[in-house]
C-alpha cells in the first residue's frame, strides 16, 4: 500500500488502447468489489461509488483518445484504489488472480470477464453483514441496485436494477473492444475443463474471498468460471 501516489495525467496519455480498456475495467472491479465488501465503511463507500460513476462516464471516451477522459480515468483508478485498499476486494479478484496466472490473461481483462457473473452471483442470495452486530447491516443486492440507480440504469425492483447493472458492464466491455467470454480469449476448452476443479479450489483459497459479500462454495466458483468461459447469459 503506497504512502504517496503520483497521479499525473501526462503519464497516461500514451497508453495503448488495449491497456486503457484493461486497466479501466480493473478500476471498475476495484470500485464495485470495495463497495460490497464485508469490510466496507462510511469512508470507503463514497470513494467506491464515485469511481464507479467515473468509469462508466469516461472509460469509452478515454479508450477513443479523449485527453480529458484519460485524465479522469487516471483519477478514477486512484480513487478506486483508495476504496479497496481500505475496504478490500472479493471473489472477483480471487478468481481473476487464478485465471490470469493459469492462462496468461491480463489482470484487468480477467476481472472484466468475471465481473458480470460474480455480481449476479452475489446478488442472488442476499446476505446481511455487519462488522459490529449492534450497528447497520448491508445487503449486497441493494447496494448494486443503488449503484444502478446512481448511473440512471433504472429497474422497478432490486433484481431488475442488478440485472441492468450487469448488462451495462457487458455493454461497456463491448464498447472498449473486450471479449465477453474466456473462450474468446483463446483458452482451449478441453484444457480449461480439465483444470477447472483445481482452478476453483485455488480461487476459493485466495485471500480476497473472505471479504466477498456471499461466501462461496468451491462448486459455486466452478459454475461461475464455467458460465464465464462460455459467455452464458
Amino acid at each position: 500500500t503506497p504512502d504517496v501516489a503520483i497521479v499525473d495525467p501526462e503519464l497516461a496519455h500514451t497508453m495503448p488502447k488495449k491497456l486503457v480498456a484493461h486497466t479501466g475495467m480493473d478500476a471498475m472491479t476495484h470500485a464495485i468489489e470495495a463497495y460490497v465488501s464485508t469490510a466496507n465503511c462510511d469512508f470507503t463507500d463514497p470513494l467506491a461509488l464515485h469511481a464507479i460513476e467515473m468509469v462508466f462516464t469516461y472509460l469509452e471516451k478515454s479508450y477513443n483518445g479523449d485527453r480529458l477522459a484519460r485524465e479522469k480515468m487516471h483519477n478514477a483508478s486512484c480513487i478506486a484504489g483508495m476504496a479497496f485498499t481500505n475496504a478490500f476486494l472479493g471473489l472477483n479478484h480471487s478468481m481473476a488472480h487464478k485465471l490470469g496466472g493459469e492462462y496468461h490473461i491480463p489482470h484487468g481483462l480477467a476481472n472484466a470477464l468475471l465481473l458480470p457473473y460474480v455480481t449476479y452471483y452475489n446478488a442472488q442470495k442476499p446476505t446481511k453483514f455487519a462488522t459490529f452486530p449492534k450497528y447497520e447491516t448491508f445487503i449486497a443486492d441493494q447496494k448494486y441496485a443503488k449503484a444502478a440507480r446512481m448511473l440512471g440504469l433504472g429497474g422497478k425492483t432490486t433484481q431488475e436494477s442488478v440485472l441492468n447493472l450487469v448488462h451495462a458492464i457487458q455493454e461497456l466491455m463491448k464498447k472498449v473492444g473486450l471479449p465477453t467470454s474466456i473462450k474468446d480469449c483463446g483458452v482451449d476448452e478441453q484444457e480449461f475443463l480439465l483444470k477447472l476443479d483445481a482452478l476453483s479450489d485455488h480461487a476459493h483459497s485466495d485471500q480476497c474471498t473472505m471479504a466477498n459479500p456471499r461466501y462461496p462454495l468451491v462448486s459455486e466458483i466452478k459454475e461461475i468460471y464455467r458460465k464465464a468461459y462460455y459467455g452464458e447469459e
